[in-house]
């Protein structure tokens, strides 16, 4: 009982910035994608696996949460399965089986254009550049095909976005996971969804994230779009040595955390214009 009155005061005496309502929509329906009746998240799928330039964004790793839904049900069609008779478990392994899903930057591409939207400052991709893209062409298709050519390196580039402080984080940066994974070629970004401050707004005490990801022990079937939260124990260390929880695991057994230390560069960045 005590310690339950503790948290009801903490909870009380703290100041929570969010995302705005549209841009939970985006992620909340990739964390429960809208099929009828079933709860499925869904998957991780970076297009990097099978290199495919052209496609569909659902096929790409690129899709909304409708579109992927939508190639989901032609996929069934063609194949003539029921998906409504598949529950949520075989539900998520016929997306996986057929590449359907979101990669990271996608993920946070959505959001962040359904929040710019929602701040009356027009489409994401009206405040992009492609600072790697050099041919003509290619750079029109860029601005047609916007979030198809969007990745990690795009928007944490200069052009795009700006480093800032732990101290200063605020609902819709990024924390940015540059040159990871065993050959140090992997990039990954965590999109910032809440961030809980003291009273008076001294300095964050919690920030809730959300991102696609695989972790290994997910196995071949149990990745995708995902929640967790890093909880500041010092403001003046860097934001890894902060405690971070992921599906209540933390240490090396949070696999995200274990990723990030693993980077070359690890960066909490701020999109310019949103």
């Amino acid at each position: 009982m005590v310690i339950l009155v503790i948290c009801v005061l903490f909870f009380l005496i703290m100041t929570t910035k969010t995302l705005s309502q549209a841009a939970f929509s985006i992620f909340n329906a990739y964390l429960h994608l809208p099929f009828p009746g079933r709860d499925v998240s869904c998957p991780y799928f970076n297009n990097r696996r099978i290199k495919v330039r052209a496609g569909l964004r659902a096929t790409i790793g690129k899709g909304t949460p409708q579109e992927i839904v939508d190639e989901a049900e032609i996929y069934a069609l063609k194949e003539k399965i029921a998906l409504d008779d598949l529950n949520n478990n075989a539900l998520k392994r016929f997306l996986v089986d057929r590449n359907l899903g979101i990669d990271c930057s996608a993920l946070a591409y959505h959001t962040l254009d359904a929040e710019s939207r929602a701040n009356r400052k027009g489409p994401l991709k009206k405040h992009l550049s492609f600072p790697y893209v050099k041919n003509p062409l290619r750079k029109l298709l860029a601005r047609i095909r916007t979030v198809e050519n969007v990745s990690v390196q795009t928007l944490a580039h200069e052009k795009n976005s700006r480093t800032i402080e732990l101290k200063n984080i605020s609902p819709g940066d990024l924390i940015v996971i540059l040159d990871a994974g065993l050959d140090n070629s992997r990039d990954h970004v965590l999109l910032v969804h809440r961030v809980l401050y003291e009273e008076h707004h001294a300095h964050p005490q919690l920030i809730e994230y959300t991102h696609s990801f695989q972790w290994r022990s997910n196995g071949k079937y149990g990745h995708g779009v995902r929640q967790g939260r890093i909880e500041i124990v010092d403001i003046s260390k860097p934001i890894l040595e902060q405690r971070w929880v992921e599906n209540e695991k933390e240490g090396e057994e949070n696999e995200t955390h274990r990723y990030a230390k693993r980077a070359q560069e690890m960066l909490v960045k701020r999109l310019e214009g949103i």
